[in-house]
């Protein structure tokens, strides 16, 4: 692909991601899945003018780094002090309840396509996360508490990489066949462990070389450190196989809330990274379902499609309440009403992550990929047209619409939020 080549597929991709967002607003449908409709119009499938292999190294930047960069971005915007009350469901909702939902999910998708154990438990896996980039505007409408709000944006953001390692960490059985659940297992918690704690380390090197003390030798230029501390956190931690996706989105939590660790920014300085990351996830997301609708197994997806939708009437009917009531009633701190156990039953929205994660099997040649892609696809539409729709009438019927909630930037409302 020639220079030419590049700079039109990427002029393409910017115009569809601003039509789709044009259009969504006129007609009142998720932009997402007219991003993926239209990349479904100017791929291969359509009129050939996108043409980005998922094995490609462009689409492999936009699913590494780029989906690490909306993570942090997502981390960026939560508040530590709030995210306190509620830390024991919201512990048992990343990890226990990524591996309940996709058991459950996993069971349902091997009896109804006829899996194979781990091809089945890679599905579910893959479909476990939610999406951080629907869920954060889509809570600035929706108008419910702060409590609600983050608890529901902060389990998406740390499921996203919970369930990447997951269904990664499956993919590599799936592709080897070799199967140890004790190595796995170990492997999984090594992961969690060891990605956290590098976040962690990236997250308060960065804070303190943008921050106002003189440790700040960056605090002029924090949008080019932010961009050096995601890439290159990202490509250490997979180097040393860790994930890039958790590193990315802990180091984001901990440079959104360097206030509490006695570290200030410049307000100007802090607009302008707040501003910056918020633009660079919108272009990111744009990338991201645009390709993806671009190399859809179209013909795959019609052909299973009741048995997409059987899975996922599983998935989003039985799964999630089962991992959010397993999850919840344990936290005496939180102190959870039925009503907002509900709204937690309902609002978990396929989008990046899983994008991105399948995006990545096709990429390395895992067996059932295709089939992968195409129920990931169908998700995305569902829940999106289903729950997206949804969740503000949801929020009014249970009483749990209050006054105007909106992202921990440091900034006032107006700051540009990806959707």
């Amino acid at each position: 692909m020639s220079a030419h080549d590049v700079i039109q597929t990427l002029s393409l991709i910017l115009a569809c991601g601003l039509v789709a967002r044009l259009v969504g607003d006129l007609v009142h449908v998720p932009e997402i899945v007219l991003m993926v409709g239209l990349g479904v119009a100017m791929g291969p499938s359509g009129l050939d003018a996108i043409d980005i292999p998922l094995d490609s190294i462009g689409a492999s930047m936009i699913l590494t780094v780029g989906v690490a960069f909306i993570l942090f971005y997502g981390g960026l915007g939560l508040s530590l002090p709030l995210l306190r009350t509620v830390s024991v469901g919201l512990g048992m909702l990343v990890v226990p309840g990524v591996m309940i939902t996709a058991a459950i999910t996993g069971t349902a998708a091997g009896i109804a396509f006829g899996l194979p154990v781990d091809a089945a438990l890679l599905i579910g896996a893959v479909l476990a996360p939610t999406d951080p980039a629907i869920l954060i505007p889509l809570f600035a409408r929706t108008r419910v508490s702060a409590k609600l709000a983050q608890t529901v944006i902060a389990e998406s953001a740390f499921n996203d990489p919970t369930g990447a390692i997951l269904a990664l960490a499956v993919a590599g059985v799936v592709r080897t066949g070799d199967v140890s659940i004790t190595a796995e297992v170990g492997d999984f918690a090594r992961n969690l462990v060891f990605s956290t704690v590098l976040g962690v380390v990236i997250g308060f090197a960065l804070a303190l070389a943008i921050c106002s003390k003189r440790s700040g030798i960056w605090r002029e230029s924090p949008a080019i450190a932010l961009l050096l501390a995601v890439s290159a956190g990202y490509f250490s931690l997979e180097s040393v196989d860790g994930s890039g996706y958790l590193g990315a989105f802990v180091a984001g939590l901990i440079v959104g809330n360097m206030r509490s660790f006695g570290l200030e920014m410049n307000p100007r300085h802090q607009r302008e990274m707040y501003v910056f990351s918020a633009n660079v996830a919108d272009i990111v997301t744009m990338l991201v379902f645009l390709t993806l609708g671009a190399n859809l197994p179209l013909s795959q997806m019609w052909d299973n499609l009741a048995t997409t939708l059987a899975v996922l009437a599983v998935f989003l009917l039985v799964a999630r309440p089962v991992a959010v009531f397993a999850c919840t009633l344990p936290d005496r701190r939180g102190a959870w009403t039925r009503p907002e156990q509900l709204f937690l039953c309902w609002t978990r929205e396929t989008g990046v992550v899983p994008a991105a994660v399948a995006g990545l099997l096709v990429a390395n040649h895992t067996p059932h990929a295709q089939l992968i892609v195409s129920i990931v696809a169908t998700a995305i539409v569902v829940t999106l047209l289903l729950q997206a729709t949804t969740a503000g009438a949801l929020a009014r019927r249970l009483r749990l619409a209050e006054g105007e909630w909106t992202p921990n930037t440091g900034e006032p409302a107006h700051v540009v939020t990806p959707t």
